[in-house]
């Protein structure tokens, strides 16, 4: 098996690097290689941020490689291939930040959009051209765009498979923010630092609240807890918090599940 990802340490981010030549076309093996590293991710108490990037110049990710998807007829299997993987990086309790530099094509746009945040350089393009190919995105993309910029936007992408420059995608809000080429990593990094030197409990709280979970129940789940408490005694005494590494991550630690159980049963329950 060829390595796809590379995950390497910068303080407390991991940052994660497609390199897989020529287009960053992504085959099973990738996608169980990134949902390996999301596990580590999640259990690694010292990770409190992940950066995905890739190690390809002018390409981020062109979604699900052809050639190899070509041969498995299993429909229901190719679907939940990729829908397992990028909906691990979504349910990730700590924030994740997609650095996109290049084109974007296809399902490489679900792995985006499984992100947190999207900041794109201005070389960054988008195109969905899989009606042309007589199919349509099957990793769980299309109901993520129209949650995303709306049905109207998503149609747009979607239907025509024309391509949508940087500036349209941050009009559309498929992107959180463009920089030149020269400052995406830079930015990208510091945006990274700043999440992670944030209340790792309130960080997950905030991001099952966004998922559908009870807010009132994320609320309760962090109101008078240690974190409470050191970042207000920080504020009063006008220094930096800091902020303990979170006690409840993990392997099993499946808060993006209990999201979906709930909405299922047709209920909201308390914080993930």
């Amino acid at each position: 098996m060829s390595q796809a990802f590379v995950r390497r340490q910068e303080g407390p981010i991991a940052l994660v690097t497609l390199t897989r030549p020529p287009i960053n076309a992504l085959d099973r093996d990738a996608l169980l290689q990134l949902a390996a590293i999301a596990r580590d991710v999640e259990a690694d108490a010292g990770a409190r941020a992940l950066v995905l990037m890739s190690g390809i110049d002018g390409i981020f990710c062109s979604g699900g490689d052809l050639g190899y998807w070509r041969g498995i007829h299993d429909a229901e299997a190719v679907s939940r291939a990729g829908r397992e993987v990028f909906d691990r990086i979504a349910r990730l309790s700590k924030p994740t930040i997609a650095a996109i530099n290049g084109h974007v094509i296809g399902d490489g746009l679900t792995l985006a959009l499984a992100c947190d945040l999207r900041i794109a350089s201005e070389n960054a393009a988008f195109r969905l051209p899989e009606v042309g190919y007589g199919f349509i995105p099957g990793w769980g993309l299309i109901s993520r765009l129209v949650d995303l910029v709306g049905r109207a936007n998503a149609a747009e992408l979607l239907l025509t498979g024309r391509r949508v420059d940087a500036s349209r995608a941050l009009d559309m809000g498929l992107v959180t923010q463009v920089v030149s080429s020269e400052r995406l990593l830079g930015e990208v990094m510091g945006r990274g630092r700043e999440t992670a030197a944030l209340s790792a409990a309130a960080l997950r709280a905030a991001k099952c609240a966004l998922a559908g979970r009870d807010e009132v129940g994320c609320f309760e789940s962090v109101w008078g807890k240690a974190d409470w408490r050191e970042g207000i005694d920080a504020l009063l005494a006008k220094r930096i918090p800091v902020f303990r590494p979170s006690e409840t991550g993990g392997q099993a630690d499946d808060f993006f599940g209990r999201v979906q159980a709930d909405r299922t049963a047709d209920r909201r329950g308390a914080c993930c």
